[in-house]
């Protein structure tokens, strides 16, 4: 049973410990009067530790109370008599009795003892006992009285046990529904359930949030409310809607299905349906598997982009080969060469997409190698227009840099590549007027452009032109081809350098890509400035 007597030993009482105590110390009181005994106490069973409690007494001292505050089943006359079926026991004199502990009594100078189990339903849930200092005083004692007296306390016993079991179910009831209502709240995953009517009786903050609405306006609301208003927001919903209502009567084969929302974020819902075990009703589970499905998109993507990249020069080397290879045929060395050239370009361009996806992997993987070093920034950018001049197509390249530029500390490879991607694109995508490289020291960071007079970059594409295997459209795009990852691959080089790149664009006018390319100082915390003279070194 539960332990009554916490309160007198371990802190406040309970209620219904409280009222229990004064009931026995009344009850206790008036006995010791009835039956003329000197002392008494009542001692309640604590199942769970094996002992009786002392948890009212009279007439004892301190010291007897304290040393049989707590009294093992078995231990002395008290903790004997409740382990047997007798109804009553009676001590004459205390000394000749082996069961007694004679000192305690003897202290206290008690002779005669009386035991009387406390029963109720088959069951000892107490003990009263009463002291004398005569022997043989509780003889000839009425048995019918003691009798109701012991079935009237294992009674009351009884309640207040039951009472403070139910009240300590009710508690643990309570913690478990707190401590299961803070779990779900605290879900990543949006977290719907639906009672036997299909009324929503629970609605988490990651609904709301992936939903954009509150659970207090849908709560004991029919879920095709929540769905009204949904699609009253998103139109497009409206056939999804219909199939999430399907799936709730469908709620026993656990279906699931994506959601695509706009509102309140864009993003991608995973809804899966869950019946309620013991009692009517199902679930749904939210979760966002927005990254998922984008990288699912991209794998699709790659695989689809790649393997068109790969296959157009491999077919044209195999085609190539061939007929180089053919014994039916004499070639000419001029028709030769020109067809080990373009196998030549087949090869270079097929050697170019396997590098790209393998510095895409490096960047991704967080692999990159930066190999800096000072550079003087004004050759760097003469030698990437030289060389970009021979792959001109009707464009006119240009160069836009001060002399006197800060050296900078950086890869020079890596800043080429960043070059030849941006120049090769602004060729790719103009069919003629100029394009010119221009190159600003703003006082932390060395900036460079590249202006096209091209097709330009629609609004909508402008975001996303840097995501790997992203192509914006234009008219140039098939002919451009590519797989999408030069830009992404600038992006990775410049953040590796601590920089950033983007772009400004208008349809039918062209493009400025910009980075920049912040200054480092050296061990000294300078930067090397470049002058008349030669180097010095100055602080930023």
């Amino acid at each position: 049973m539960a332990d009554l007597t916490a309160g007198s030993a371990q802190g406040s009482p309970s209620l219904g410990q409280a009222t229990l105590r004064d009931l026995l110390d009344d009850t206790l009181s008036r006995v010791i009067e009835l039956f003329q005994a000197d002392a008494g106490g009542i001692l309640v069973s604590d199942e769970r530790t094996h002992e009786l409690v002392l948890t009212s007494q009279q007439g004892i001292s301190a010291q007897f109370a304290a040393r049989e505050a707590r009294l093992p089943f078995g231990t002395c006359m008290c903790g004997h008599s409740i382990e047997t079926e007798e109804s009553l026991f009676l001590v004459d004199d205390v000394t000749r009795d082996p069961r007694c502990v004679v000192g305690t009594c003897l202290e206290d100078g008690f002779l005669s003892l009386l035991c009387l189990p406390l029963r109720a339903s088959g069951k000892v849930w107490g003990l009263l006992r009463l002291h004398s200092r005569q022997r043989g005083a509780f003889q000839g004692r009425d048995t019918r009285l003691l009798a109701f007296i012991s079935s009237q306390l294992g009674l009351a016993i009884q309640r207040a046990s039951l009472q403070e079991e139910i009240a300590r179910l009710f508690r643990r009831i309570e913690e478990e529904r707190a401590a299961l209502d803070s779990l779900m709240r605290s879900l990543v995953d949006g977290l719907i359930l639906l009672d036997g009517q299909g009324a929503i009786a629970y609605w988490n903050p990651s609904a709301e949030r992936y939903l954009g609405i509150e659970a207090q306006a849908v709560l004991g609301q029919p879920l095709s409310v929540a769905i009204e208003r949904l699609v009253a927001a998103a139109p497009e919903l409206a056939e999804a809607a219909g199939q999430l209502l399907q799936a709730v009567r469908e709620a026993d084969s656990c279906p699931q299905f994506d959601l695509q929302l706009a509102a309140p974020a864009p993003r991608t819902l995973q809804a899966r349906l869950f019946p309620i075990e013991g009692r009517k009703g199902c679930g749904i589970m939210l979760r966002d598997v927005t990254s998922e499905r984008h990288l699912d998109e991209i794998k699709s993507q790659l695989l689809s982009t790649v393997s068109h990249e790969l296959r157009t020069p491999l077919a044209s080397i195999k085609g190539f080969a061939s007929t180089l290879l053919r014994d039916d045929v004499q070639w000419d060395p001029a028709t030769q060469r020109e067809f080990l050239q373009i196998i030549d370009q087949e090869s270079d361009r097929l050697g170019e997409l396997i590098g790209n996806l393998l510095e895409m992997s490096r960047i991704e993987a967080g692999a990159l190698r930066i190999d800096c070093d000072w550079l003087e920034p004004r050759a760097l950018l003469e030698e990437a227009v030289d060389e970009m001049r021979l792959h001109t197509a009707g464009q006119t390249l240009a160069l836009d840099a001060p002399e006197d530029l800060p050296t900078i500390y950086a890869d020079g490879r890596r800043i080429r590549q960043v070059l030849h991607n941006l120049l090769e694109n602004a060729i790719k995508y103009s069919t003629g007027g100029e394009i010119q490289v221009m190159a600003r020291d703003d006082g932390q960071a060395l900036q460079i452009s590249v202006r096209d007079e091209g097709f330009g970059i629609a609004p909508d594409q402008v975001e996303r032109i840097f995501d790997r295997f992203y192509q914006a459209s234009s008219p140039a795009r098939h002919r451009a081809g590519g797989a999408g990852l030069g830009l992404s691959i600038c992006k990775g080089l410049v953040e590796a350098h601590g920089g950033r790149i983007w772009v400004e664009s208008t349809p039918g006018v062209g493009s400025v890509f910009h980075f920049s390319l912040p200054y480092q100082g050296d061990r000294e915390g300078r930067v090397k400035r470049r002058d008349g003279q030669g180097y010095h070194s100055g602080r930023r």
